[in-house]
């Protein structure tokens, strides 16, 4: 059974740089974890989750009850930088789940509550530590909207606007099998890569003149969900510390155990000299950190502040999260709930033309709907279709599932469900995915797109 929902009216005040209240009709009013109701009274399931950020899903009670016993304390809600039991507390639940080494070798940098900021500051702190001027991205990075996160990233349209970007920043190709960036896939696709990134930094002419640091995700997340190849990672560390420049892992979407680990860069057995912690960490709660080897830690008092770094709710929020990942085991129930979003998505793409290729990490996801029509190359790699991806996600929100899209042409449809998402939920989803793509594939045999323009 479908459901339309009528799409909210704009008002005259809304800025034009809206994004979900355009592409999503819908206006949410209540939520409980995977589940949202819509105002007129329909409810949805969510693998959207506000990008990410609602790691333990919507209104959790581990951090309803937090923020509520701090506002009943009598605590201060707003602390700057002093320190505060609510403060200490949470630097040592977030220590405990670094790598030892780390652990043991870092400080933790209070941002304010984005995780573009906590990009900004690694970026500011590389030039500061190493006397370098030029940053090395990765080709399908998305940061943050901030200048100079913006200036990293290649990804999500941020570079379309007609505005200034700082720092100087060198592109590497990221490995990825379904549409290599050299058209071979497999090893021969990723030693290409790895020599791509030692020629950047090996050749007097490859342009880098005076690197400050190497940041990239290791699952591109607004890049379409694809994993880094650990040889290519661990090439990536080898060059960050031949040139004592930080390797800088931006965590914000896929840490917090969204892969089925705390960290992304757990799955190619590497260690980042910096990390950007932001969206799940606080289930809802802004807040973002930077983790900082303490060899870089090298910036002078008030370098980079901000009066909203010190938020006892997120710091109470926060905690909340850490201390129930750790004893709900959550790790081990991502993993498992991945594992089945990944065998579902798999069997509905062997059915489905509009589908091309199929990529998970724990419960982070991403479908890539290709134009069947438009044949494919001699890999097997079809066109991207965008028009499809779009009508994909109208057609799921007919069928009750908030879904998001990405990927270098806008044609993943992506999957973030809360980690606590449940094997019955997960079917769920499953379920309504699956009528959905029957319908766009329908419509595609039919030569009529008309009910999604």
């Amino acid at each position: 059974m479908t459901h339309t929902t009528l799409s909210p009216t704009r008002t005259c005040h809304e800025s034009s740089a809206s994004t979900y209240s355009r592409r999503l009709a819908i206006i949410p009013v209540e939520a409980q974890g995977v589940r949202v109701r819509d105002a007129d009274g329909r409810w949805y399931l969510d693998c959207l989750c506000a990008a990410g950020a609602m790691s333990l899903g919507w209104n959790h009670p581990v951090v309803t009850e937090a923020i509520q016993r701090t506002l009943s304390s009598g605590a201060p809600l707003l602390t700057l930088d002093f320190h505060h039991p609510l403060r200490d507390a949470f630097v040592q639940d977030l220590l405990a789940i670094l790598p030892r080494g780390l652990a043991d070798d870092c400080v933790v940098h209070l941002c304010s509550p984005s995780g573009a900021n906590a990009v900004e500051a690694a970026l500011m702190l590389a030039e500061i530590a190493t006397g370098g001027r030029d940053h090395v991205a990765v080709q399908g990075g998305f940061h943050g909207c901030s200048r100079a996160a913006r200036g990293v990233s290649s990804g999500g349209g941020l570079r379309d606007q007609p505005v200034a970007l700082s720092p100087a920043v060198h592109f590497l190709p990221f490995p990825q099998e379904y549409r290599c960036p050299f058209s071979l896939g497999g090893n021969e696709g990723t030693a290409l890569a790895i020599s791509a990134l030692e020629h950047l930094f090996g050749s007097p002419h490859s342009g880098l003149r005076a690197p400050a640091s190497v940041l990239t995700e290791f699952v591109l997340g607004e890049g379409g969900v694809i994993p880094a190849v650990p040889a290519w990672a661990q090439a990536l560390r080898r060059a960050a510390t031949t040139r004592g420049i930080p390797l800088i892992s931006d965590e914000v979407q896929a840490g917090m155990y969204r892969t089925g680990r705390p960290w992304a860069f757990e799955h190619c057995n590497v260690e980042p000299d910096m990390i950007a912690i932001s969206k799940g960490l606080g289930s809802g709660v802004p807040i973002a950190v930077l983790v900082i080897r303490r060899q870089f830690d090298v910036w002078g008092e008030g370098a980079f502040t901000g009066t909203f770094r010190g938020n006892s709710l997120a710091f109470a929020a926060a905690s909340a999260v850490l201390r129930y990942a750790a004893s709900a085991g959550l790790a081990g129930h991502v993993a498992d709930m991945g594992a089945q979003l990944r065998q579902g998505l798999c069997a509905i793409a062997t059915e489905a033309a509009i589908i091309g290729d199929v990529r998970t990490i724990g419960l982070m996801a991403g479908v890539e709907i290709v134009d069947p029509d438009a044949g494919n190359d001699a890999r097997g790699v079809a066109a991207p279709a965008p028009w499809l991806a779009a009508a994909a996600q109208q057609a799921c929100l007919a069928e009750g599932l908030i879904v998001e899209l990405g990927g270098e042409y806008n044609n993943v449809v992506r999957f973030l469900p809360p980690l606590t998402i449940t094997d019955a939920e997960i079917s769920d989803v499953l379920d309504r995915f699956h009528t959905a793509v029957q319908r766009v594939q329908s419509r595609v045999d039919s030569h009529s797109l008309t009910e999604f323009a």
